[in-house]
């Protein structure tokens, strides 16, 4: 009886553990979206505040998100060189993906604008398993919302 016992209690944590390694892959593609959404609301926010433009780009050969926003026109200069500067970087888990839903440009990218509005468009974050949300970006308010694909 009570090797009938310890088996019936090995193939039950077997069980539980393959369950639990399933679950894990979906948590972190859930745990990145609610990451990015974050970024993209920060970038809203303050493109409003701050009256700039704040723009998020998907760099897919390097594999990392990159938020950058408008240098000031009141001659402020940060020494680096170029319109917009590095305000986030995050890269993009191995075993994930992400892709801005008709856009194929190598470095496709979402701006925010100062009066709120933005170029608008839904980002797909995608594990190897299937698993996959939606962000959705209001063009006219610049709004997001989060749903999980089914």
């Amino acid at each position: 009886e009570i090797i009938i016992v310890m088996v019936i209690m090995g193939i039950a944590l077997g069980l539980a553990g393959i369950m639990i390694s399933k679950g894990r892959g979906s948590l972190e593609v859930k745990t990145f979206t609610k990451e990015i959404s974050a970024a993209l609301r920060y970038a809203r926010s303050h493109a409003v505040t701050e009256k700039k433009m704040y723009c998020l780009v998907i760099n897919k050969e390097e594999g990392v998100l990159r938020l950058f926003s408008e240098k000031r026109k009141g001659g402020e200069d940060d020494g680096e060189s170029g319109r917009f500067s590095l305000v986030l970087s995050k890269p993009i888990p191995d075993e994930m993906e992400v892709i801005l839903q008709d856009d194929d440009s190598e470095e496709p990218c979402i701006e925010f604008f100062p009066l709120g509005q933005s170029t608008g468009g839904v980002l797909e974050i995608s594990n190897e398993e299937g698993t996959t949300y939606l962000i959705s970006i209001n063009m006219i308010t610049g709004k997001l919302e989060v749903e999980k694909a089914e």
